[in-house]
């Protein structure tokens, strides 16, 4: 591996893994980001962390304050919240659609293998807040990338960081009391999916994704109904 190659390598560690850190949420929105507190922490020098902030800065998961040379995880408004909750409310809804016919049975199995252990124990997504926050992307993304319609998904993958970071800001903030819904939302969903029934599965997805945006609001909010 030439030198060149080996730079390239390793830079992009660190900024899978800061990103990795705000998607998850463990890095939480508004929190300042210190280079050399960041630096330890991923093993790495304070070069390749700052290149790595600068490059999320440009993916709008970071905001910098220059006069001042601060980071911080990005923030977003409540209508930055209903704008990105109305896109995938139009569209994840007619993915799950499309997906019927085309899903993976392999796919749907694991899945199912996967919420079957959330639902014997709902406490579980708390106690491993990050594993249900993956399960939750790649269910999500299982029956996004089997809808078949390319257009569709690249809209998706373009929004995919902020769609992300706010599944990360709700580990933060939504109510604890919503786990065993949000739960039996996926469920309702693979259900759907499992039984080929694209009727159902439309209206399951919308279903879930109109409850995340509420919790979300009235949480943002500082409401709770």
């Amino acid at each position: 591996m030439n030198e060149s190659a080996k730079a390239t390598d390793s830079a992009a560690v660190p900024y899978e893994r800061l990103k990795q850190l705000i998607l998850d949420g463990e890095l939480r929105v508004g929190e300042p980001l210190v280079e050399r507190t960041l630096a330890d922490r991923l093993g790495v020098s304070r070069t390749p962390v700052r290149e790595a902030i600068l490059r999320l800065e440009s993916e709008g998961l970071i905001s910098m304050i220059e006069r001042r040379g601060s980071a911080f995880v990005a923030s977003y408004a409540i209508d930055d919240l209903i704008e990105i909750y109305e896109i995938r409310e139009g569209l994840e809804p007619l993915a799950a659609r499309l997906s019927c016919a085309r899903l993976n049975e392999d796919e749907i199995a694991r899945h199912e293998k996967q919420l079957k252990r959330y639902r014997a124990d709902p406490k579980l997504r708390d106690r491993q807040p990050g594993e249900w926050l993956r399960l939750g992307r790649d269910f999500h993304n299982m029956f996004i990338y089997a809808c078949g319609n390319d257009r569709l998904i690249q809209t998706l993958e373009r929004m995919r960081n902020q769609i992300e970071l706010f599944r990360g800001l709700g580990r933060a903030i939504a109510p604890r009391d919503d786990m065993k819904t949000s739960i039996e939302e996926h469920w309702e969903i693979l259900q759907a999916l499992k039984k080929r029934d694209p009727e159902r599965a439309e209206a399951a997805v919308r279903l879930h994704l109109k409850n995340g945006l509420k919790k979300r609001r009235e949480a943002l909010d500082g409401r709770r109904v």
